[in-house]
């Protein structure tokens, strides 16, 4: 019911009159006035980003001009504290407004007076305060063509809350769309970066020398441009650096330095070093510290002011120990970090023993939603099996909270992203590492008004917002994908007047595919179950007449899809964004590194029910000599999941399909619980046929809490049955169970039957449990886990 109002409630908001808008002001006409001479870089490129934003957008070009005109009316004055110019008395309040730190700003309207003109100061407290303040401005002006304006009582005045604030833009194989790029495609997006409040990039200059057909120029110039561009830009230029070298081993070591040295000498700017301990990288720290000190002391020759970061990914406990020991006794000087990445010991932690004269930098994963540090908790798995790890994915909600569980422990971030699929979290991120505060809704507004159009910033909220909502629960029970995409086709309807943007039509292709994803997964389930019932008639039409029928009813999903004129439309998306930025939705047709790299357009006839399990079973069924066998293999396949009479059977991974499992949805609280309400892992199935249930590659390792199961017959006998890796350690309200059958083996699980104690049936419930397993000596992949459960009423003997 609640479901059913939100739905309502979204698309009336389609149709609802737009807010009437506060009173503005006109900028149209405006000049951009700033301080004559010589300006640190980003003072000087601060006007040039705003007027050639605004012309872009609107078609007005603002004249500069370094003296303050006459006979103008509206002014927008750039400068800065640390640099007042020479007509600092004209905006004398502004400069008395900015935060006393660095990279602060003030924006203040001053009225007209004394026949002086209005003046919208820009003022910042250094030279990237200016260049901030004029992302500030910019996110908050509206625009049509031909004129711009800005709400008459807009004012701000900020100072960033942490002092490094970055992404990772790594030019290279794998990402998804940037690879394919240009430089004046490289250098607007640097330029947006630092529009919603980045002042750091870190590029990847090594790993992965393959070139692929879309790379437009070879990585050393690339690695030229990024240091090009921070220079320009003012940004903090990072390197990620892993030491492949398996230390110690002079000559390897010496010709690996040679080749950093080769990239030292020519770059223009470097400020930092990230170097992974591990992911990759296998060193020890004692061979690996003293190597980075002849990294430090190279980059040193050509970048004084570079420093040292190490992340401890993959570090085992010694290694953390002379890591400390190290630096409370060395105090090395080139050392400037710790670095917070995947598999690192905790946060907390990590801030408690690093010494006070070094920083932490965060390396979040903004850029995958399952298989990542930071997953989609209860991600339905028809979503994980064809979004994938790197489909478009605003997370508005869920990095806010991430964020802030644990941004008091850091100095800021680097985030770890690979393509512009994730670019809304991107601007999240920078935002939220100026104000922790901020409203998402806020970010989502203001990245809607900048780079969709400024009469529909709160529409353009809500269906970002709605996006991460496509996400949460079951996709089958989710009648909101609909609403959803209504509300991204009204926006569609009034953007396109003025011409759609990529990121916008980025954004509008999710909308589509959920929502044809969502009709595919109804329409084969029922397929599926018209296929089962198909195989009720074998005793009427014969075993093989009965498979026929039911092969046929399959394979409607690919011979009648579901809605072919959606489909085409998807796949018209796929052009559309490969050929405007490079975005790779298929590994065949756009060169996408990998499946599981954003490739979403090839998963749009990637079975969403059970069709290849069952075929390779009829397959296998009818090679069997017995009649009487068929006929038994056959109601096993057909009742698969009926667990008879006051039975049950669950999907324990399975969002929908695990009712007595509890659910956190919203990823901060997911990882807040994570002790007692684990949420369950999706394992890569690839892009192949294989022959595997859609619940196998779902599941559970551990539920603390464990699942209860009522209403059972007290006067009969029960049996659990589980599909699981492993042997596996069932408790029976708090009983250790007897195994007492294995089944079949299907792939990595197989079928392995409890008795079901008497005594435990008294109350006509049972609780299942596990027992803690040791296996740290295990890869993850190898662990015990639990798929499927029954539990079925015996028949009386």
């Amino acid at each position: 019911m609640l479901r059913s109002i939100s739905i309502c409630l979204l698309l009336a908001s389609i149709v609802l009159p737009t807010p009437a808008r506060a009173e503005s002001i006109d900028l149209t006409k405006a000049v951009v006035v700033i301080g004559p001479g010589e300006r640190p870089a980003a003072e000087k490129i601060a006007p040039t980003i705003l007027t050639e934003e605004v012309a872009r957008r609107s078609g007005v070009n603002w004249m500069i001009r370094s003296e303050w005109p006459k006979g103008t009316d509206t002014i927008i004055a750039i400068s800065t504290i640390s640099r007042p110019p020479a007509w600092q008395g004209e905006v004398r309040s502004a400069l008395e407004s900015v935060p006393q730190k660095a990279e602060a700003f003030s924006l203040r309207i001053i009225p007209p007076a004394n026949g002086q003109p209005r003046i919208v100061a820009v003022t910042g407290y250094d030279a990237r305060g200016a260049m901030f303040a004029v992302g500030k401005l910019l996110r908050n002006l509206n625009w049509k063509q031909g004129e711009v304006s800005l709400a008459a009582d807009f004012q701000a005045a900020e100072a960033p809350d942490r002092p490094l604030r970055g992404h990772q833009i790594g030019y290279r194989d794998t990402a998804n769309s940037w690879d394919a790029w240009t430089h004046e495609q490289f250098e607007q997006y640097f330029r947006e970066m630092v529009i919603f409040g980045a002042n750091a990039v870190e590029n990847i200059p090594w790993q992965e020398e393959t070139l692929n057909p879309l790379m437009k120029y070879p990585r050393s110039e690339m690695n030229l441009k990024f240091a090009e561009l921070c220079d320009k830009y003012d940004l903090d230029h990072w390197i990620w650096v892993p030491v492949l070298v398996h230390l110690p081993d002079e000559a390897k070591e010496v010709e690996f330095l040679a080749q950093q040295e080769g990239f030292y000498r020519q770059v223009k700017r470097l400020d930092a070093i990230f170097v992974p301990g591990g992911d990759p990288g296998n060193n020890k720290a004692n061979v690996l510290l003293p190597h980075l000190e002849r990294m430090a002391k190279l980059a040193g020759k050509y970048h004084p002011q570079v420093k040292i970061w190490l992340s401890l990914q993959h570090f085992k406990a010694d290694d953390v120990d002379f890591l400390y020991q190290y630096l409370e006794q060395q105090q090395p000087k080139w050392f400037g970090g710790l670095v917070m990445g995947p598999s690192s010991p905790p946060m907390e932690y990590t801030r408690r023993r690093l010494p006070k004269p070094y920083q932490l930098r965060w390396y979040p994963d903004i850029t995958h939603v399952v298989r990542c540090q930071y997953p989609v908790p209860w991600l339905d798995p028809a979503l994980g099996l064809t979004l994938g790890r790197e489909c478009v994915n605003p997370r508005p909600v869920d990095y806010t909270q991430i964020y802030k569980m644990d941004y008091t422990f850091t100095d800021g971030f680097l985030t770890y992203s690979d393509g512009v699929h994730d670019d809304f979290n991107k601007n999240l991120w920078s935002q939220l590492g100026w104000n922790p505060s901020v409203s998402p809704r806020q970010v989502a507004m203001d990245y809607a008004r900048f780079f969709f159009q400024p009469e529909v910033a709160e529409m353009g909220a809500d269906a970002l917002f709605a996006l991460e909502t496509d996400m949460r629960g079951s996709l089958a029970d989710n009648g909101g994908i609909s609403a959803t995409l209504a509300l991204w086709k009204e926006l569609e309807r009034q953007i396109e007047q003025a011409g759609s943007p990529w990121r916008f039509r980025m954004h509008l292709f999710r909308a589509y595919y959920d929502a044809y994803t969502r009709s595919r997964l109804l329409y084969e389930t029922k397929l599926e179950q018209q296929a089962l019932k198909a195989l009720s008639d074998t005793d009427k039409q014969g075993v093989a007449a009965s498979i026929q029928q039911a092969r046929a009813i399959l394979e409607q999903a690919t011979s009648q899809p579901v809605d072919a004129a959606l489909q085409a439309r998807l796949l018209a998306f796929g052009d559309e964004l490969f050929q405007s930025i490079g975005l790779q939705t298929s590994v065949p047709k756009y060169h996408a590194s990998g499946y599981e790299r954003g490739a979403v357009i090839d998963f749009l006839d990637y079975p969403l029910n059970n069709r290849w399990w069952l075929e390779d079973q009829f397959e296998a069924l009818l090679k069997l000599p017995d009649a009487n066998r068929q006929q038994q293999r056959i109601a096993t396949i057909r009742d698969w999941e009926n667990p008879g009479v006051r039975g049950y059977y669950d999907v324990i991974g399975h969002v929908g399909r695990s009712p007595r499992v509890v659910k956190l949805l919203l990823a901060g609280d997911a990882m807040r619980h994570d002790d007692d309400l684990p949420t369950p892992t999706q394992r890569w199935m690839g892009e192949k046929r294989n022959g595997l249930r859609q619940g196998w590659h779902i599941y559970l390792d551990n539920v603390p809490g464990g699942i209860l199961y009522n209403d059972l017959d007290t006067t009969a006998s029960y049996v659990v049955k589980l599909c699981a890796q492993r042997s596996s350690p069932l408790v029976i309200d708090g009983v250790k169970a007897r195994l007492i059958n294995t089944g079949d083996i299907y792939g990595e699980v197989s079928e392995q039957f409890f008795e079901v104690p008497a005594q435990a049936l008294q109350d006509g419930r049972i609780k299942l449990t596990w027992e803690p397993l040791d296996e740290k000596h295990l890869n993850w992949r190898q662990r015990h886990y639990v798929t499927d459960i029954w539990v079925m009423k015996q028949p009386v003997k």
